[in-house]
């Protein structure tokens, strides 16, 4: 825990580009947690190893500010707390808006209290925090899901609301209720490094998991085991290797193993209203009996996000029909 001798420091840049705030924290076991918390992000981890883990996790409910820090490490949200949290909203850059209430007393918010000082000082600061929200694994053990981190951005209605990072890490989000056009293709000037690249794929299949209800978008299929996802994969619409965008959910969807080679195999697409089309090669049509493909034909793609905003866009769909009629 910090002893109170250091001090965290983190400088939030208000321009286009935001440096990164979990390697401003000067603090080295709160920087260890937040990176941690990074690492899981978009996982089921039972709460078992999360104690274990998570500094407070296993004592402290709400929030949690460790002693001799003036900023808060975590938030998460139980099944059983008395506080109205609400489900969080998730934009095209990969970044998530969520709702969190603080401890109250007679529905008012008591502002006095540590811990919500430290998320107000967080929220000063531009020093992330933590968000777990209470799930169970496949065996019925608790669990939580790690949205991942996020910065504080104000308080509204007795809500503190927490943005979470973009898959560009270097991105500033925008605004609640403003859509950034869309940009078919990366234009990188330099090759991005290793961890870079990692992080990115990383937050961009969570996001993609999450949108898509950890099931196949075709087949509706979604096996789990031990909390985790199995055989479910974030496809690109426009391949990563024609330089098509990672930093932005709508050049993605998710599909099982199975679904998601034939799709960058070409054997299959969707139209611009989402329906299903299969290729007229002779050999292929006679062989996808067994996996039920030809049977989606010409149907619309039964799983998409519960949002428009985040379908796949116009103009990757409209490249992918393209490369699709070309190799037919």
């Amino acid at each position: 825990m910090p002893d109170g001798s250091q001090t965290l420091k983190a400088r939030r840049v208000l321009d286009v580009s935001m440096s990164d705030p979990v390697a401003s924290v000067t603090d080295s076991r709160f920087r260890r947690s937040l990176e941690q918390i990074r690492e899981w992000e978009g996982d089921v981890v039972l709460a078992s190893k999360l104690q274990q883990a998570i500094p407070g996790f296993k004592a402290f409910k709400g929030i949690y500010k460790p002693a001799g820090s003036s900023h808060a490490l975590w938030v998460r949200q139980t099944w059983r707390g008395v506080y109205p949290d609400k489900d969080p909203e998730f934009h095209p850059d990969g970044s998530w808006t969520y709702r969190y209430s603080p401890e109250s007393q007679e529905g008012k918010v008591d502002a006095d209290l540590a811990t919500y000082k430290g998320l107000i000082q967080c929220m000063k600061d531009g020093v992330p925090v933590g968000v777990f929200r209470q799930t169970m694994d496949v065996s019925g053990r608790t669990a939580y899901r790690v949205l991942g981190l996020g910065l504080v951005e104000g308080v509204v209605e007795n809500h503190f609301i927490i943005r979470g990072e973009p898959i560009d890490e270097t991105a500033k989000p925008l605004p609640d209720g403003v859509v950034s056009p869309f940009r078919p293709f990366e234009f990188s000037p330099a090759r991005l490094e290793e961890v870079t690249r990692q992080l990115r794929e990383r937050r961009f299949t969570s996001v993609i998991r999450e949108l898509y209800h950890e099931k196949c978008s075709l087949c509706e299929v979604g096996y789990r085991m031990r909390g985790r996802s199995l055989a479910l994969e974030a496809a690109h619409v426009i391949p990563v290797e024609q330089k098509g965008i990672v930093s932005d959910i709508r050049n993605g969807l998710l599909l099982c193993s199975n679904h998601h080679a034939l799709f960058d195999g070409y054997v299959w697409t969707f139209d611009m209203d989402f329906r299903v089309l299969v290729t007229e090669d002779r050999d292929f049509r006679e062989s996808a009996m067994a996996n039920h493909l030809l049977g989606w034909e010409k149907k619309r793609l039964p799983n998409l996000p519960s949002s428009r905003v985040n379908y796949p866009a116009r103009e990757a769909i409209e490249w992918r029909l393209s490369e699709f009629q070309e190799r037919q």
